[in-house]
C-alpha cells in the first residue's frame, strides 16, 4: 500500500510503469480487479555508474529539488541506487499547498545464481486540504476558490523496506523469496465551525498503520513451456483515533482495523509456432477484525471472504506483423473499510444498527472479455481492443463524500462496461513521432437506489465515465539539441451522480500541452507550458441534485526543469 501523497518523488524512482485494463494476470495477494498499476523500480543490474542533480521551479510557487546516484555492477557484484527529494507548493486553488519530502534507495549482490535486494522509500508530507469542489457559480466568481478553512491540513510520513532473494536452481527453475514491511502515520483536521470565543472547532482525526507480508514463488520454463507458482501472506493493522485540538492527548475514540490475507497463484503458459496460450488461477482468503474503541459499546466484529479468480488468454500471429488476441477472466474483491463503514470512522452504538452486520456489503466481481489485434511495423505500431466487463455487486461511488472527504460507495446489482481502445503510434523520421490513444466506452449500472431521496433509476451511466477520452502527442526534433512535443486531450462530459440526469454533468474539454527540449552531454533544460491555451476545464466534481460542484484544472502554467550530471 501506497499513498502517493507521503511519498511525493516516488516516480522519480520507477524505471517503468504497467497500466492495465481488466483482468490481469494472477499476482501475489490481490487479484487485478477492472484495471492495475505495477511499478518497476530502477533496475540496478543494468544501470551504470552515475550521479544526477535535478531542479524544477514553475506557476504557483512549484519548486523540487533532487539528487540521484547509481553505482553500476562493482567487481564483487555490488550494486546500489539512491534518490532524495525536496519539493513545495502553493497549490492552484487557495490555501492548497504542499510541502514534502522523499528518498529511495537499494542495494543489490549479483552472482552467478544468485541475487540479493534491499529496497527502501521513505516521505514526510504536510498539506493544506481542499477535497471539496466549489459550486459552478462560486468558480465564475473566483476559479481558485477554496471552502476549507487554511486550518484544515494534513501531515502524514510512510515507510516501507523489502529484501528480496533469487536464485537459479538449475533445470529451468528459479525461484523467488520476499519479505516487507510498511507503515504510515500522521493525522488531519476537520473543522466543525466556530469555536465559543472565537476561531474554529477543529477535530484531529489520526491514523497509523503497519503491514507486513512475505511472499514465495517457484517458476520452471523449459522450450516453449513456463509455470510458475507462489503463495503470500500479510498482516495489516491500522488505527483510526479521533481528538479536539488543542487537547490532543485526549482521544474521543480509538478503533482498530486488522486485515489478515493468505493467497496463491498458478500460472501457465505454452507456445507452439505462432500460437501462444496462457493461464493462471488466484486462490485468495481474506478477513478483517474490527475492535472497537473501549467506549463504544458494542463487540468486536468479524468478516471473511475466500476468493477464486481465473484468467486465460491466446495470442495467434497471423503474420510477420499482425497477430491477433483474446482472453477471459473472473476477479472477485472485497469492500474496503471504508464500503463497510459507509465512510463513518468509528463504529459505536450510535450507527451501529445502519452499519451492522458487516456483510451487509457483498464483495464485487467481474466478469472480463477482451479481444483484439496488432499490427507491427519498422516505423510504428497499432492495437484495437474490444473489452466487455460484466460486473456484479460493483461497489460504485454514489456522488457524495463523507466528512472527512472520502468518496462514498455502496453495491449495485448488476452494471457494465464495453468499449473500444485504439492505441499506435508512428515514426514520420525527421518530421518526428505521431502517438495517440483513443477509449470509447459504454457504461450503464442496470438500477441504481439513490437512499436519501427514495427513487430508484434504471438502465443509468455511472458517474464519471466519460464516453470518450482521446490522447494526441506529436514529438519533433528540431536543430542540433533542441527537440519539442505538442499533446492534446479531450475527454467527454461525464455524469456527476447515477441519475442520467443531462444537465449536471461536468462539461466535455480539450487541454493542449506544449513542451521544448535542450539537451547536451548529458544537461537538459526542459521547459513546458500546461494548458497552454487556458481552457476552463474541469476534472470532476459531485451535485446535491440541483447544483453542479467542479475541481477546476489549472489554468496555464509553466514549469522549467534543468538536469545536470555531476563528478564523483
Amino acid at each position: 500500500m501506497l499513498y502517493f501523497s507521503n511519498v511525493p518523488d516516488f516516480l522519480g524512482s520507477i524505471g517503468s510503469v504497467d497500466v492495465g485494463r481488466g483482468v490481469g494476470a494472477s499476482t501475489f495477494g490481490t487479484a487485478s480487479f477492472a484495471g492495475s498499476l505495477n511499478f518497476q523500480s530502477v533496475p540496478l543490474a543494468t544501470t551504470p555508474q552515475s550521479a544526477q542533480a535535478e531542479l524544477s521551479a514553475g506557476s504557483f510557487g512549484t519548486w523540487r529539488a533532487s539528487l540521484q546516484g547509481a553505482t553500476g555492477v562493482g567487481a564483487k557484484g555490488l550494486a546500489a541506487y539512491g534518490r532524495f527529494s525536496r519539493q513545495g507548493t502553493s497549490g492552484y486553488r487557495e490555501h492548497s499547498g504542499n510541502d514534502s519530502w522523499s528518498g529511495f534507495g537499494s542495494v543489490a549482490w549479483f552472482r552467478e545464481r544468485d541475487a540479493l535486494k534491499l529496497t527502501a522509500f521513505a516521505g514526510h508530507s504536510g498539506t493544506r486540504l481542499a477535497y471539496y469542489a466549489e459550486s459552478e457559480a462560486d468558480l465564475k466568481v473566483n476559479r481558485r476558490q477554496n471552502s476549507l478553512s487554511e486550518s484544515e491540513g494534513d501531515r502524514f510520513h510512510q515507510e516501507m523496506i523489502s529484501v528480496q532473494y533469487a536464485r537459479s536452481l538449475g533445470a529451468g527453475f528459479d525461484a523467488t523469496l520476499m519479505a516487507y514491511r510498511n507503515s504510515a502515520a500522521g493525522a488531519y483536521d476537520v473543522s466543525f465551525g466556530a469555536a465559543p470565543g472565537g476561531g474554529l472547532t477543529l477535530a484531529n482525526y489520526g491514523l497509523a498503520h503497519v503491514w507486513h507480508g512475505a511472499t514465495a514463488a517457484l517458476t520452471w520454463a523449459v522450450a516453449d513451456i513456463s509455470i510458475a507458482a507462489g503463495a503470500t501472506a500479510t498482516d495489516y493493522h491500522r488505527d483510526h483515533w479521533l481528538a479536539m485540538r488543542p487537547t490532543l492527548t485526549i482521544r474521543d475514540y480509538t478503533n482498530t482495523g486488522v486485515k489478515r490475507d493468505a493467497a496463491g497463484f498458478v500460472k501457465f503458459a505454452w507456445a507452439s509456432g505462432p500460437v501462444r496460450v496462457a493461464a493462471d488461477l488466484n486462490l485468495r482468503h481474506a478477513a478483517w477484525r474490527y475492535r472497537p474503541s473501549a467506549n463504544a459499546g458494542i463487540a468486536v466484529q468479524e468478516v471473511s471472504w475466500n476468493f477464486a479468480s481465473p484468467r486465460a488468454g491466446i495470442t495467434w500471429a497471423i503474420s510477420s506483423n499482425t497477430s491477433l488476441f483474446a482472453s477471459a477472466g473472473r476477479t472477485m474483491r472485497e469492500p474496503a473499510r471504508g464500503d463497510l463503514l459507509a465512510g463513518a470512522d468509528d463504529l459505536n452504538t450510535g450507527n451501529a444498527a445502519d452499519l451492522l452486520p458487516l456483510t451487509r456489503v457483498r464483495p464485487e466481481q467481474v466478469d472480463d472479455l477482451e479481444a483484439g489485434v496488432t499490427w507491427r511495423h519498422d516505423r510504428g505500431t497499432l492495437t484495437a481492443n474490444l473489452f466487455d466487463m460484466q460486473f456484479r455487486n460493483e461497489i460504485a461511488a454514489i456522488g457524495a463524500l463523507s466528512l472527512t472527504g472520502s468518496p462514498l460507495r455502496k453495491n449495485v446489482p448488476r452494471s457494465y462496461r464495453r468499449g473500444v481502445e485504439l492505441d499506435g503510434s508512428y515514426d514520420f523520421g525527421p518530421q518526428g513521432t505521431l502517438s495517440a490513444n483513443v477509449a470509447v466506452l459504454r457504461a450503464k449500472i442496470a438500477e441504481f437506489v439513490d437512499d436519501d431521496a427514495g427513487v430508484t433509476y434504471r438502465n443509468v451511466e455511472p458517474l464519471m465515465s466519460p464516453p470518450l477520452i482521446a490522447n494526441l502527442r506529436w514529438d519533433v526534433p528540431l536543430t542540433g539539441p533542441w527537440s519539442a512535443s505538442i499533446a492534446g486531450r479531450y475527454v467527454d462530459r461525464a455524469h456527476l451522480a447515477n441519475d442520467g440526469n443531462a444537465a449536471l454533468v461536468t462539461p466535455a474539454y480539450s487541454l493542449v500541452d506544449l513542451a521544448l527540449h535542450w539537451s547536451r552531454a548529458g544537461r537538459e533544460i526542459r521547459v513546458e507550458i500546461n494548458n497552454a491555451l487556458d481552457a476552463n476545464a474541469f476534472a470532476g466534481g459531485y451535485t446535491d441534485s440541483t447544483t453542479r460542484y467542479f475541481y477546476p484544472i489549472a489554468t496555464r502554467n509553466i514549469l522549467v526543469t534543468l538536469r545536470t550530471p555531476l563528478g564523483f
